[in-house]
Parts: structure tokens; sequence; C-alpha cells
């Protein structure tokens, strides 16, 4: 699943990412990327999946941040 926030103020994928994790968390697939502008914002989000759980890498790529986060470990399993 890709969550692209690139171009968009950094509460949008922020808020996205939240919503699915929290609301639609067994339902996703193995990894989400989220990509972002700045890593400000890839940070921020990688303080929420940690704090929810799950396991974040960030990458730079080209002129922003993709975050990988493993969700292979649900908490509704």
């Amino acid at each position: 699943m890709l969550i692209d926030g690139r171009g968009m103020d950094d509460s949008i994928p922020y808020e996205k990412l939240k919503a699915l994790l929290t609301r639609e968390g067994c339902l996703i697939e193995d990894e989400i990327e989220v990509r972002v502008d700045r890593k400000k914002s890839a940070e921020r989000i990688k303080i929420l999946t940690a704090l929810i759980g799950y396991e974040t890498t960030i990458n730079e790529e080209g002129e922003g941040w993709i975050l990988k986060v493993d969700t292979r470990k649900r908490r509704c399993q």
C-alpha cells in the first residue's frame, strides 16, 4: 500500500497513516510505504508508528523521503 504525501501539508500523510493503522490495522497489507517531502515529516511519522508498535525504516529517495512500515506483526493476530 502506498500513501503519497509529497506536495501536501505534512499533517495529511500523518493522519492518513494514523487512521489506517488504528482503524483498519487487521485489513492492511504486509507493508505500507509513505512518501513525504521533508525529513521532519518522516521522523514524525516514525514516532507514530513506534508508539503503535510497528517497525519503520526511513530512507532518502530523490528529493523526498520514504518510510516503509512493516505491518506483518499486527495487534489483531
